[in-house]
């Protein structure tokens, strides 16, 4: 497979926490572009009390109960009318598993693939659980970065914007990105101001606003972790995350969501829900086992090395398979490697394919503590 003529590869090097990683994953779509990735190793789980729901195989479609049928009497019938012109009718496996749970107010796990419809799910909790009569921040939404905040924000909108046929009805939901590289001096006036009844929040932008009494979570219903593992996985998120669940707000007067497509030691992370109080001990665990894990047109393959091997390999997959494009995830440089004056893995990784690499190489670099202008930068580059 050689190259491709006159264009030079364009590739995104992207840092992930990831202590873990001993494979190099190769994910590679027909149409050439690829995508690495790390894997986690797999480790031992523990016995926790709690309730766990799991699903092996969908019931045939003809038996299968529309959104509207569950979310009944439940979620506000403007956002149920909404979500159907937005043309979700039909429920995902872990929504139809899920929702029953949610809408009962119960705590709840979602652990289920990207893209199974975890965020439709609780978003139709929170806002079942939201009164727009009253002006105060009633759901949290927690995120770990921009991306994932700006994506959950943009449908929360779209579900609270008043369908058809509605346009004369009372207000709806507001909701409010509170977000890294954002503006925070206007959000705290907004606030202040009118407190939006839903707020999609990154965990240092939140911590910055409740440590300056801008608000207070007393009036919290619905608390939801979205990417949980990768929040507790990060030591800059950890401590104000634990905060958060414990200290800020309380589990006796809120329902807590935690979503994830991956929990590592899922029955220790139960455990620990209820023996730390960051849940009820009646918590679910709904674990939906996708039946297609993945796409027909995907193929996975992997590379098993040693740490001093993989940039190496890596520029072997590289020019053995002479992708357009594709995305490097890179592990987040250790605090002992910055105390030891060591370059970041990015720089390492970008460097060293820049140089090795025959035939030309652009590589782009995109960091969660860039501010919005940068991001906006290499996102525009990569797309040309």
């Amino acid at each position: 497979m050689g190259c491709l003529c006159g264009m030079n590869p364009l590739l995104m090097v992207i840092p992930r926490r990831n202590p873990n990683n001993s494979l190099l994953l190769l994910s590679s779509y027909t149409d050439r572009d690829i995508s690495f990735a790390s894997c986690r190793s797999k480790r031992a789980s523990f016995a926790a009390s709690s309730s766990s729901v799991s699903m092996a195989e969908a019931p045939p479609a003809s038996c299968s109960p529309t959104l509207r049928d569950i979310c009944r009497g439940k979620v506000p019938e403007h956002i149920i009318k909404r979500a159907e012109e937005i043309g979700y009718v039909v429920p995902t496996d872990v929504q139809q598993q899920s929702l029953p749970v949610l809408l009962s107010g119960r705590d709840c796990v979602l652990h289920a693939q990207t893209g199974s419809g975890k965020t439709l799910a609780y978003l139709l909790s929170v806002f079942s659980a939201t009164n727009i009569q009253r002006s105060a921040v009633q759901a949290l939404i927690v995120v770990p970065n921009r991306e994932l905040g700006m994506q959950v924000t943009k449908v929360a909108r779209m579900l609270s914007a008043k369908p058809v046929g509605f346009e004369f009805t009372q207000k709806t939901c507001t909701v409010m990105a509170l977000l890294d590289g954002g503006m925070l001096k206007r959000h705290k006036s907004w606030l202040k101001a009118e407190p939006p009844e839903i707020v999609v929040a990154t965990i240092a932008s939140l911590t910055q606003m409740i440590e300056k009494n801008v608000f207070k979570l007393d009036t919290l219903r619905v608390l939801v972790i979205d990417e949980v593992d990768f929040i507790f996985s990060s030591s800059k998120q950890v401590y104000s995350l634990r905060k958060l669940l414990t200290s800020y707000s309380t589990i006796h007067t809120r329902q807590t969501v935690f979503a994830s497509a991956s929990i590592p030691q899922h029955n220790r992370f139960l455990y620990d829900c209820v023996q730390q109080k960051w849940t009820k001990n009646d918590v679910v665990h709904i674990h939906v086992n996708p039946i297609e894990p993945m796409p027909s047109r995907l193929s996975h393959n992997f590379v098993v090395c040693n740490k001093k091997e993989r940039l190496h390999i890596l520029l072997s997959l590289l020019q053995r398979d002479a992708p357009k494009s594709g995305i490097i995830f890179v592990g987040v440089q250790s605090e002992k490697s910055k105390k030891a004056g060591k370059p970041p893995s990015t720089t390492l990784v970008i460097e060293y394919l820049r140089e090795s690499y025959n035939g030309g190489l652009e590589a782009l670099l995109l960091e969660e503590n860039m501010n919005f202008n940068a991001r906006a930068t290499s996102l525009s580059l990569a797309t040309l």
